[in-house]
């Protein structure tokens, strides 16, 4: 059954090259002969998601299904960092520490149970029980309880005054069918891993390991349909992406799913696609393992701080699509400390740190995830850098999951890892809690394995306040001193660079969930 629907889309797509080719370059006919032959959206994504369970993502290529079929109680504004009511028809926040969201009656899930209070009730429990990178959105959670059929009040331990943009990465899901498919109260974790019942427009309904996957259009979705709207996502896993530009530019898939660093010129060039900039809440950082040496010596740090050919990633790497990081929060952030300088390199100051650690001669290894070119060339950069200082540096490409495996203990972590850190909330606070508050030490993503208890107390300070004013003071001295402990390289801020088959109307570049974060019901064919 999955190799006919295979096939049948590989022909679908065929087709459609075959009339492009022909020269049939009349965008209405174009879109007129999608519309009425296929409304199949095909994407290219350079790995296969490990998951589609909402509340168990391990890495960012899970957001591209998981975001679609599953819907949190209030929702990111495409675009932007504001929030929106959404499963949510409202909500209070009577203090920073009790939430209350009254929900949205006539919702259906895809088994065609009614949304309610408990479902609610039964997501949150269940993102509770787990323990991964969702958990730390949860893990303040003192109590959720439904109040009434359709009202749900959730009660914090401490305050957070950023809390919701924490609700708005927490999936609903069917606890009907959750519970169907349960194995030894395994919460239905490994029948949701490759399946979904969510309230999503669009929901899986096929799969090939390192493949493809497909979603399928949700007929009782609440929002309703219009006869111009994409009855089918296609997702290709193409892991070079040299071949995912190729495939765009020849028309055999719609949109990439990657930090677009090369042949810009080529997809601008071609009218079928529209490619579109913006800045970003990104930095792409190099942790170090300050538990382990050389880079539990704060000169160390400082000296490959000041070797690394900052310039070089920007114009090299990213084709000048980028800025120079000033410590780790992206200056779009309002909370982004501007008195911090740019980082630079230097390298005879570099030197001079180096030969007094007392460090001489040594071998480090830095690990990246496989698929992700940028951190290659990045990683190729620092390795010609380090040189000069004497450090010797071995690069090794691996799976995302290995990444999360060895870098929970110092002792198995490498030297270094790259992380390309997006924002994953609008929340500032959280942007920088989760890489370097000592809670998440050994967790996604505090790789640096950063224990500060003036930083943590900052951060805790912030994340209870609900004075702006003070929030701002706390998190530039927060950021300070990150940039002074040298707690993690920061590399480079890229831009967002998306391109897009321009026959797709109402795509939004999205500041948040990295490159992954697509609504597909807001696609339109044509006009």
């Amino acid at each position: 059954m999955r190799m006919k629907k295979w096939s049948a889309a590989i022909m679908t797509l065929c087709l459609m090259f075959l009339l492009v080719s022909c020269g049939n370059s009349n965008s209405d006919t174009k879109t007129e002969q999608i519309a009425e032959e296929d409304k199949t959206f095909t994407a290219a994504l350079g790995v296969m998601p490990s998951n589609f369970d909402p509340t168990n993502l391990v890495g960012a290529g899970d957001m591209n299904a998981t975001r679609t079929c599953y819907e949190p109680l209030v929702e990111e504004v495409r675009g932007t960092t504001e929030l929106e009511p959404w499963l949510a028809e409202s909500y209070e926040v009577p203090d920073a520490k009790t939430y209350i969201f009254k929900i949205r009656e006539g919702v259906k899930f895809a088994d065609g149970t009614d949304l309610n209070a408990e479902a609610v009730v039964y997501s949150y429990e269940r993102a509770m029980a787990f323990v991964n990178s969702v958990s730390t959105l949860v893990q303040e959670i003192e109590s959720v309880e439904a109040t009434d059929d359709m009202t749900v009040t959730i009660r914090l331990k401490t305050e957070n005054s950023g809390f919701l943009y924490n609700v708005a990465k927490i999936g609903i899901i069917s606890p009907t069918w959750c519970k169907e498919n349960e194995v030894d109260g395994d919460w239905a974790q490994a029948y949701c891993a490759r399946h979904s019942c969510g309230t999503g427009a669009y929901q899986i309904s096929d799969y090939e390991e390192d493949q493809y996957y497909t979603m399928t259009k949700f007929d009782d979705y609440w929002q309703g349909w219009k006869d111009n709207q994409i009855d089918t996502i296609q997702t290709l896993i193409v892991k070079d992406n040299a071949t995912q530009i190729q495939m765009l530019n020849s028309g055999e898939v719609d949109k990439l799913q990657i930090p677009i660093t090369e042949n810009l010129d080529i997809l601008e060039a071609n009218p079928d696609i529209d490619v579109l900039t913006s800045e970003s809440l990104q930095t792409n950082i190099f942790t170090f393992n300050t538990k382990k040496a050389p880079f539990d010596n704060l000169l160390v740090r400082q000296a490959v701080t000041l070797a690394m050919d900052y310039e070089g990633v920007k114009n090299n790497v990213y084709n000048g699509y980028a800025t120079i990081p000033s410590g780790f929060m992206p200056s779009l952030f309002t909370e982004h400390n501007k008195q911090i300088p740019e980082e630079s390199q230097n390298m005879e100051k570099a030197k001079e740190l180096m030969e007094q650690s007392g460090v001489g001669p040594c071998s480090i290894s830095v690990h990246l995830c496989e698929g992700s070119d940028d951190q290659v060339q990045m990683a190729q950069i620092l390795q010609s850098n380090l040189a000069e200082l004497g450090i010797t540096v071995e690069i090794k490409v691996m799976p995302w999951l290995s990444m999360v495996d060895e870098n929970s203990s110092p002792d198995t972590a490498p030297e270094m890892s790259a992380l390309n850190m997006g924002a994953f909330t609008g929340d500032s606070v959280f942007f920088l809690k989760q890489n370097f508050h000592s809670v998440y030490s050994g967790q996604p993503y505090n790789w640096s394995f950063y224990e500060n208890p003036e930083f943590d107390s900052l951060i805790d300070q912030a994340t209870a306040t609900v004075d702006e004013e003070e929030k701002k003071t706390l998190l530039d001295q927060a950021q300070q001193i990150l940039v002074d402990d040298c707690a993690a390289l920061y590399i480079v801020s890229p831009d967002s660079v998306e391109a897009i088959n321009n026959t797709y109307k109402g795509f939004k570049i999205h500041p948040l969930d990295y490159y992954y974060s697509i609504r597909f019901y807001q696609l339109t064919i044509g006009e």
